[in-house]
């Protein structure tokens, strides 16, 4: 797959874990760095981000760690229940788009931005990330040490640790077109998980990341409601530490360019477990 040159795409404004002391680092509030049990500092770098409506051939989850599809859902946002019901109608179509032999749903985080954010602020003041807010930092949700057990806790008795397992997201907007915060990638053959931090908070432990110019960052253009970003989290075939991360950093991104265009996004993240 060629994602083009830098000069095919404006630079965009993305968030990586820095050193604390650096020039221009700041503090993510409610995120702590395990290697210093201090507050996780980050650093804002600019780029490119490319469009995957121009990138051919289709990225797979298999190759790239992520893929895209159209798949509608005619209940969205709907009556009562709705979320449920999403889910499995997802897992039931993640199931058969990777042949696995199970796919349940773990969690879903549903997110709706405040519309009084200042995009040029891109939240280095604020402290309502931790209310339900696109996160503005780039990072990978869960650990391979919680990765298996939050897995196998929704799998059932019939799988074990000797099954491949696998934690992929399913991301896709409430309404669209997405110009507030879209969702960022990072293919998985450009993240060295040496630039992977461990991090803890609230709700476990996960990664964050620091920049690298090597890595390759795409995203939907003015993604829609029926259009899903796909990624993996976790697979317990692959082996970090020798190398082979293949899972998908990601971030919410403000884009300088649209500023005050389109309604705050709002949004829904299932994480599925599965078992091929």
């Amino acid at each position: 797959m060629v994602l083009g040159t830098v000069n095919e795409e404006p630079l965009r404004a993305l968030n990586f874990t820095s050193d604390k002391g650096v020039p221009d680092a700041f503090e993510f509030p409610h995120i702590t760095s395990i290697a210093t049990g201090e507050p996780l500092q980050l650093k804002t770098h600019k780029v490119p981000v490319y469009n995957l409506r121009k990138i051919e051939p289709k990225p797979s989850i298999d190759s790239n760690g992520y893929t895209w599809e159209t798949l509608p859902y005619p209940d969205l946002d709907g009556s009562e229940g709705w979320e449920d019901r999403y889910a499995s109608f997802t897992c039931e179509w993640l199931k058969n788009h990777l042949s696995a032999r199970s796919c349940r749903a773990i969690n879903y985080q549903i997110r709706r931005k405040h519309s009084d954010g200042d995009v040029s602020d891109n939240y280095q003041s604020r402290e309502d990330i931790k209310d339900q807010q696109p996160v503005p930092a780039v990072h990978v949700d869960i650990n391979r040490e919680r990765a298996s057990a939050r897995a196998l806790a929704v799998l059932g008795e019939e799988f074990t640790e000797s099954d491949r397992l696998a934690i992929i997201n399913i991301w896709r907007p409430l309404r669209g077109p997405v110009i507030d915060a879209p969702l960022a990638l990072c293919d998985a053959r450009t993240l060295d998980p040496a630039d992977m931090e461990r991090t803890t908070d609230a709700y476990g432990g996960g990664y964050f990341v620091k920049y690298n110019a090597n890595m390759k960052w795409v995203y939907i253009h003015d993604q829609m409601s029926d259009e899903i970003l796909v990624f993996r989290q976790y697979d317990n075939t692959l082996k970090p530490e020798l190398g082979d991360a293949k899972c998908i950093a990601h971030t919410a991104f403000f884009d300088e360019l649209r500023e005050g265009q389109g309604s705050p996004r709002q949004s829904i993240e299932l994480r599925c477990a599965v078992a091929y």
